[in-house]
């Protein structure tokens, strides 16, 4: 015997369970059926139907089994008995009356089935009177019992895959046909017969007819197989027949392909900047800071939107430091900076201003460039003429900042984060998100959702951001979790993805737990390396959005100053991380994917830790929405992987439903990683989401549930180094509601 045959048993349970269904009483026939389902442990559960030809009430059904069965058969709401060998009786636990038309559907489980096959079996059921209820036959064949194993099951690797199936029919078997899994290629090659491949299907021919009994366990090698890059869970069929074309097996297998989380490089911490002299060594506490007296002079009413903009020549800063604001507008201005916080619910602090600031109407932004023969359609403002220089001193304490440029008709935002660079380490660091702002950012006519054929292949940071009158998704997203930090008096520290980029060897030494925002979409190789470096290193991440680390981009030069996305080898697909493969998507590393962008739609809470203090039941309306993450089962799972909030949501591209599922595990380093799988955490803090999302106004109830939720988050991540008690911030100031660009 050829060692690729070899005798098994059958595997998956069926389930079925005594019915009677009423039918109208027409003349009826038995319509007998027998069918076989493999079981984990070996064996098979054999499932009988059979309609009933006359009404009565049944006493008992008879059934024959194939000759030679073993095993310790069992079923369920009835007893069963051995009458005569073959021959098993099923007598019904309750009282039941069948109408003529009803249907019979009896499972018998751990079956040993002999080898052989096909087999004729009989069904009778008896009723009270003696009178056959229903009889007939049918033919039961072996079940396939399809397995597929391969040596390698990662997406992109080099692999021999084993397809085994049980033969139900006796013949002469002539050809083998093996649905090859998505993408597969390489040279294919098999052993004891010829193998060809064609159109995503491998066909095993043996070198002469070889006969086959009924049982016997069929198992074809295919060497040299390259797996995509791309996996999954995989349905792969496989057929045998003979040389007459009759099907000897037939059934599918799965096979599950799951890349582990690709390799990073090391990101060196290097060096803190040195501390210019008059920067002093140590900071006041939040809680200080934020008892110092606020304004709420710092929100432009929406009276005051026009063509005034802004924008600074850096992205964030630190003490000693300057930086260049870029004024258009032609009348004198006044220049304000506001430190972000809480501040008696006032949302901000003045800490520098000057006045009476001359400025011109700057030239219009340009459009175009290449690079590597592809037209860029970067927009650019940098022909802009310097208006003022500004001095970052000790004044500045470190956070985010909102400048605000008003020519008294007119007024609009420049947004600075200043860091903290002293060296001390914080419990919590909050970084914005500012590559998502620029992308997302449509100032002088073009962003990287312009279109598919004009969207930017380069954006830069040299001109205004259109959106949140000039803050870009800063007060729309990311306002909420910084007065919430700073109303608590949390040990907070911030920056951005540009300084993630550069300092992020630096992550584990600058914060113990980092919170990414709402929208933090844009990463380059040395952001997400920094991630997953400062998670191996024990930092905790908790991703307060969704989306997050989709898309993949590379900065031009070390300012940093702008970053190009590949949108020329494969369009909108090459611009994302997962282009790369299955090892690169964002499950691996946060604990979920990304699905699309959704209608808003309601959650309803839980009794897990993350609904602690909130009564199950809760709902909290329009809370899913902007996008959604799920759990994809064809991508790798963190062990410990929990979903601890769930719901669904309607795609605005598609309009199916799709899930929403909120994840947390603990590394092996200790590290908790935590991914919110949702954008409205940070805009219900403030009860003021974006207005083109959908999300019905915040009541004061909701906002307390998603305050409680971003609490226990916070506590639960943290490990206890992030006390958090109280309940919602209230800010006393009217803020504009801003719309979010959306990449629809």
């Amino acid at each position: 015997m050829n060692n690729w045959i070899r005798y098994v048993a059958a595997a998956t349970a069926l389930v079925l369970v005594p019915m009677a269904v009423a039918a109208p009483a027409a003349a009826a026939v038995a319509n007998v059926a027998v069918s076989a389902a493999t079981a984990s442990n070996g064996t098979t559960t054999l499932g009988y139907r059979g309609t009933a030809t006359r009404a009565g009430t049944l006493r008992y059904i008879l059934v024959s089994i194939p000759a030679g069965s073993g095993g310790r058969i069992t079923s369920v709401n009835g007893a069963v008995r051995t009458v005569s060998p073959g021959v098993l009786q099923w007598r019904p636990t309750r009282t039941l009356t069948v109408a003529v038309g009803s249907r019979f559907s009896i499972p018998f489980y751990g079956v040993l089935l002999p080898s052989g096959g096909p087999w004729s079996l009989t069904f009778r059921a008896i009723g009270t009177t003696g009178v056959a209820l229903s009889a007939g036959s049918a033919t039961l064949v072996r079940p396939a019992d399809v397995r597929i194993t391969a040596t390698k099951p990662i997406p992109g690797q080099k692999t021999t895959l084993t397809y085994a199936a049980t033969v139900g029919r006796p013949g002469v078997l002539t050809a083998v046909r093996m649905k090859l899994p998505t993408g597969a290629s390489g040279t294919l090659t098999s052993v004891n017969g010829t193998l060809t491949a064609a159109s995503g299907y491998a066909t095993w021919r043996p070198r002469s007819g070889l006969s086959v009994r009924g049982g016997l366990r069929l198992a074809i090698p295919i060497y040299g197989v390259v797996l995509s890059k791309y996996g999954g869970i995989m349905r792969l069929g496989m057929v045998a027949t003979s040389s007459t074309g009759v099907q000897l097996t037939a059934g599918t297998g799965t096979l599950a392909l799951i890349a582990p989380p690709a390799p990073m490089p090391t990101i060196l911490a290097g060096s803190f900047p040195v501390r210019p002299a008059g920067c002093p060594t140590a900071w006041p506490t939040t809680a200080a800071e934020n008892a110092k007296p606020g304004t709420g002079a710092w929100v432009i009413p929406t009276t005051m939107n026009g063509p005034l903009a802004a924008y600074l020549t850096k992205v964030s800063a630190t003490c000693g430091s300057t930086v260049d604001l870029k004024v258009t507008s032609g009348r004198p201005v006044s220049v304000v900076a506001y430190r972000v916080g809480y501040y008696q619910g006032l949302g901000a602090r003045e800490v520098w201003r000057r006045d009476g600031v001359p400025t011109v109407v700057q030239p219009t932004p340009t459009i175009g460039g290449t690079a590597n023969g592809h037209p860029l359609r970067m927009a650019s403002a940098a022909n802009w003429s310097k208006t003022l220089t500004i001095p970052v001193d000790r004044n500045w304490i470190p956070g985010t900042y909102l400048l605000k440029i008003s020519d008294g008709r007119y007024a609009a935002y420049a947004p600075l984060t200043v860091r903290d660079d002293t060296g001390r380490k914080h419990s919590l660091l909050i970084q914005q998100a500012t590559t998502t702002w620029e992308a997302y950012n449509w100032y002088g006519g073009r962003s990287f959702y312009s279109s598919a054929t004009t969207g930017s292949g380069r954006l830069t940071f040299d001109r205004p951001y259109a959106e949140g009158q000039g803050s870009g998704q800063f007060l729309p997203l990311e306002q909420g979790l910084v007065v919430w930090a700073e109303s608590k008096g949390l040990d907070v520290t911030y920056w951005t993805d540009n300084d993630l980029d550069v300092y992020g060897g630096q992550l584990a030494a600058r914060a113990g737990t980092i919170f990414l925002p709402p929208h933090d979409e844009y990463y380059s190789l040395r952001m997400r390396a920094s991630i997953s470096q400062a998670i191996k290193r024990g930092v905790n991440v908790a991703s307060f959005g969704a989306n997050a680390m989709y898309r993949r981009i590379t900065f031009t030069d070390s300012t940093r100053r702008a970053w190009d996305v590949d949108r020329y080898t494969a369009g909108g697909t090459s611009t994302q991380w997962r282009y790369l493969g299955d090892a690169y998507a964002s499950q691996p590393l946060l604990g979920a994917e990304y699905s699309c962008g959704i209608f808003a739609a309601n959650l309803r809470t839980g009794s897990g830790w993350l609904f602690s203090g909130v009564p199950g039941g809760t709902v909290v309306p329009g809370f899913l929405a902007g996008e959604a993450d799920y759990v994809w089962p064809g991508l790798y799972k963190h062990p410990g992987l929990g979903i601890v909030a769930s719901g669904s949501a309607k795609c605005r591209s598609t309009g199916r439903s799709t899930p929403m599922h909120s994840t947390a595990f603990i590394a092996p380093s200790g590290a908790r990683v935590f991914n919110g799988s949702t954008f409205t955490y940070g805009c219900f803090l403030v009860r003021r989401c974006p207005s083109n999302l959908g999300v019905p106004a915040q009541s004061v109830e909701s906002r307390r549930v998603v305050t409680a939720m971003v609490t226990n988050i916070t506590n639960w991540v943290g490990r206890g180094t992030i006390g958090v008690t109280g309940g919602a911030p209230e800010l006393r100031v009217a803020v504009p509601n801003h719309e979010l660009a959306t990449d629809d």
